[in-house]
Order: structure tokens, then C-alpha cells, then sequence
């Protein structure tokens, strides 16, 4: 069995980016290692293209793979830009599985962060936690999840996720939440 990656993460563009963490042929290797014994076909945004002018076609190349592919798997292991995510939103929107390396201790995964007024004991920046279907530690996680549980894989509608948040904010939160209070009263 074939399955289709995008690999969504930083590029890298230009020297100042040359230490930062990005996808390579070592995590690909470790998703193919977890995946064994599906193989893995990666649909790279970083591949070259003939015209870096033209944003459009860049843009849409973009969603092109995402909405090809069979799942996202999104570099979370250090602070990331706009890009990723609007490919974790397009990922939903697609319908197409996404998983979330975020390993412990990191940027957008950490114990007792204080913020917001309070703390959070286990934080999962609430916009991977909420759209996301998986966290894994690792590569090599992302791969098990794709050999195990995406064969039975139900994807949510991007909609419905936005709702329920919604909701369950109006619910949960807002009747707390003073500045918003003040500008909805009912």
C-alpha cells in the first residue's frame, strides 16, 4: 500500500535560515520507518519551481499537494510562520488526515506554561490541539499513526471543528470573559 505526505514546515530561504529545522531526508526516512511496510510518497513544497514571482501558482501548488495527499504531517519541533498554519486549516478543509509533531518541551508543547491569567499544566497550543488529529513525539510516530490508524481514519469537516470551538467557547468561557462580555452582551 501507497500513501501520499505533505510535509509542512518551514523552508528554508536564504542563509539566515540555515539553522533552523526543517524537513530533510532524515525525517523522511523516520516517517518511512514507521510506516513500513506502507511506502510513503512525499509531496515536498520546497521541491524547485521555474518561477518564484508568480505568488498564485505558488500559493496553489501548495493546496494542490495538500489536497492530493492522504495526510499532513505538520514540523512543529520549533516556532513556525503563517504557513503552516494555513496548511493545517487547508489540511481540514481537504478532509485529509493531520498529525502534529510536537515533541515535549517544546515551543508549541510544554508542561505548566503560564499565560492568559493562568496555567497550563499539559499546553498543546490550543490551535494544533483543536485541529489537529494526532500528536506524536516524533517522525517516526507520525509513520505508526499513518500504518495503524489511517486505515480507519474518519476525517472531521473544517466547518464542524470551527463551530464546536465556537460553541464551546460561548459555552465554557465567555460567560467569564469580561472585555468580550462588553462588547456582546447577549
Amino acid at each position: 500500500m501507497r500513501r501520499r505526505v505533505y510535509c509542512s514546515g518551514s523552508i528554508q530561504k536564504g542563509p539566515a535560515d540555515t539553522k533552523k529545522l526543517c524537513w530533510s531526508d532524515t525525517e523522511r526516512a523516520q516517517v518511512n520507518h514507521g510506516a513500513r511496510p506502507v511506502e510513503i510518497d512525499f509531496l515536498n513544497p520546497d521541491d524547485p519551481v521555474t518561477n518564484l514571482d508568480d505568488h498564485l501558482p505558488l500559493f496553489g501548488r501548495d493546496m494542490f499537494q495538500i489536497q492530493q495527499c492522504d495526510v499532513v504531517i505538520i514540523d512543529a519541533r520549533e516556532r513556525r510562520g503563517i504557513g503552516i498554519g494555513v496548511e493545517l486549516l487547508a489540511g481540514r478543509h481537504f478532509s485529509r488526515a493531520v498529525i502534529g509533531v510536537l515533541p515535549p518541551s517544546s515551543y508549541y508543547r510544554q508542561s505548566n506554561v503560564e499565560y492568559r491569567g493562568g496555567v497550563a499544566k499539559n499546553y498543546v497550543h490550543p490551535h494544533f490541539m483543536s485541529l489537529l488529529d494526532a500528536v506524536v513525539d516524533d517522525f517516526t510516530s507520525a509513520g505508526r499513526w499513518i500504518r495503524d490508524e489511517l486505515p480507519t481514519f474518519q476525517p472531521r469537516i473544517s466547518d464542524s471543528v470551527l463551530e464546536e470551538a465556537i460553541a464551546a467557547y460561548r459555552e465554557r468561557l465567555l460567560p467569564n470573559d469580561l472585555p468580550m462580555r462588553l462588547l456582546f452582551p447577549n
